[in-house]
């Protein structure tokens, strides 16, 4: 038996002109769902680990915490990861800490802003595709 998850081929094109790919189903119902618990579980994780206080370029501001960077780098990955249901930070994440302060804000909250409007729209694709499908079906009932 061969099943289709959805998932579909999401382009990044890096600045340095690096092309990948990562791979999800932006129609999962549980996205928005895994998309909402992601903050809350990622700060859940971290909450027992040191206060780490971040320079403006994005680095730990005491060297000694540099363990606790980064072990709350892992789990934002993996919770990233637990989110989009697929590994997709090590691709995300190749060019650049998720930390790192790119164009005045960090590179995650760039990407998470990014990757939503595209969710969004193939949300609205699927469902008007779906509502075609139903009409179709519709129809077939109805006999004037």
């Amino acid at each position: 038996m061969k099943l289709n998850t959805g998932k579909i081929a999401f382009p990044i094109e890096f600045d340095n002109g690096d092309k990948q790919n990562i791979y999800f189903n932006p129609n999962d119902p549980d996205l928005a769902i895994r998309m909402k618990d992601f903050q809350g579980k990622v700060e859940a994780r971290t909450k027992d680990l040191e206060d780490l206080k971040l320079k403006p370029d994005g680095t730990p501001e005491d060297v000694e915490a540099i363990e606790s960077f980064r072990k709350i780098r892992n789990i934002l990955c993996e919770e990233l990861d637990v989110a989009f249901n697929g590994e997709i930070s090590a691709v995300v994440f190749k060019h650049c800490s998720p930390f790192a302060v790119v164009d005045g804000g960090y590179f995650i909250i760039q990407f998470i802003e990014g990757i939503k409007p595209e969710i969004e729209q193939h949300i609205k694709q699927a469902n008007a595709a779906v509502e075609q499908k139903m009409q179709r079906h519709i129809a077939n009932y109805i006999k004037k």
